[in-house]
Formats: C-alpha cells, structure tokens, sequence
C-alpha cells in the first residue's frame, strides 16, 4: 500500500502546478470571454438562456493545454528521474499507469471545477444585477440550460456524472499512456487522437435528457481504457520476453 501511496504522491507532484497554472488561466480566459458577452442585445447571452454555451474557446483551449502538459509529466527530462525513483520502488508499470491515470482525471475535474465557480459567481453577480432571464432563479436556469457548465455540474442528472466520470478517466489514461510510452523513448500518437475525438465529439457538453449519447460515450471510452491498458500490458510482456533472449538468439534456462 505504501508503494502505491508512493507511486500516487509522485504523480500528483508532477501534476500539481501544471493543473493550478491552467486552471487559473483558464477561469480568467472563461470570466474574460463572459464579460466581453455582457451588453450584447442578443437574448441568447442573457443569464438563464444560452450564456454558459458559449464557453467553448476558453474551455477547449485549457483542456488541450493541460493535456499537454500532463504528457510531460513522470518523463526522463533534464535532472528529473522519475523512472530512476519507479524502479527503485519496485512498482508494476501497469500500476503506475493507473495511478497517473487517476492523478490525470483529477487535473481535468479541477480544471472544470475553477470554470464552474466562474460561471456560478458571474452569473450571481449578473443575477443581482438584475440581468437574469429568470429572477432569483437565473443562475440554476443558466446552470441547467448551458452546455458545459450542464457538464460541469449536471446537478440531479446522473448520467452525466457517470458520462463525465469516463470522459475524465479517459483524458487521464492518454495522459498516462503517453507518459508510459515517453519513459521508453516513444512518442505516442493515439492519446493526441484520444484528445481530438473528444473535442470534437462534444465531450465536455451536455444536454438535459439526452442518454443515448451518454451510454455511447461510457461504453467508448471504457473501451479506449482498456485499449491503452491492453497495449501497456503486450509492451511489457514482449520486454521480458526479450530480456531473457541471450545474445545467440536463445532463451536462458
């Protein structure tokens, strides 16, 4: 247990300031664009409408830099050895995927939770200006109408939760495949593939009532998961497999 502690400690670390720098980078870019929305004569940007639907530049631009960055994360670079401190411990690989994968999904929830306490301080501040379609009520209109911040907090959605809780697990085991694949040398290509998809299939948006597109999206990225780990897994075993090759091409007794 104490190894796995070990193991989660060190990753965290390497993910702590790249996760802080991009989510307060990232709350400013969301309260920015919202403000620069304020006065339009377009009732779409009022608070209780489609507001929090417009969030898409500030949240894809935050999203494809922390994934980015966490890429980097438990990599052989400069002084900095985590592979030296991996082997040391005497940890799986596999459990170091899963670890890194978990560290990972939490950077992509904190990341939306700082846009989340943007968009709900904004939206109070412009409720008790008077600004809301809704009165007392705009905010949790707002909340409930806009795509990404529905996704953000689904409130009594629970789909979405279970939707969200996969897409973060997802994003955390590409990071942690391409920090697997970057110990050894490698550069993966499939996780940036990974990011993409999940950009442009509208990932970090939700509608109310719309299951048909959370199922899909659960049972993808499960499958994305266990891919990654699957490819981990045949890496390692054709390692060992090579390791007790001797040098004529035998195997060892």
């Amino acid at each position: 247990m104490k190894k796995h502690l070990s193991v989660f400690m060190l990753s965290a670390s390497f993910a702590f300031w790249p996760t802080l720098i991009v989510s307060l980078l990232g709350a400013a870019g969301s309260f920015a664009w919202l403000y620069s929305l304020r006065g339009s004569e377009n009732s779409n940007y009022m608070l209780g409408s489609e507001l929090f639907s417009q969030l898409m530049i500030p949240i894809y631009v935050g999203v494809a830099l922390l994934f980015i960055l966490l890429t980097l994360n438990m990599r052989e670079r400069g002084g900095v050895q985590p592979g030296y401190t991996l082997r040391r411990l005497g940890v799986d690989e596999r459990t170091v995927f899963i670890w890194q994968a978990v560290v990972g999904a939490l950077s992509f929830f904190i990341f939306m939770m700082f846009q989340a306490a943007v968009c709900f301080f904004y939206g109070l501040w412009l409720q008790n200006q008077g600004l809301g379609v809704a009165g007392n009520l705009s905010v949790l209109v707002g909340f409930v109408n806009g795509l990404y911040t529905h996704a953000m907090l689904p409130l009594g959605d629970l789909p979405v939760y279970l939707r969200m809780l996969v897409v973060y697990l997802t994003l955390g085991a590409a990071v942690a495949y391409a920090s697997f694949m970057g110990r050894r040398g490698k550069t993966a290509i499939s996780p940036f593939v990974v990011l993409a998809a999940t950009l442009v299939l509208m990932a970090f948006q939700a509608q109310v009532a719309s299951y048909t597109y959370e199922v899909i999206a659960i049972g993808t990225g499960a499958i994305i998961c266990w891919c990654f780990w699957a490819s981990i897994s045949g890496r390692l075993k054709d390692g060992d497999n090579e390791a007790v090759q001797s040098p004529q091409g035998g195997t060892e007794e």
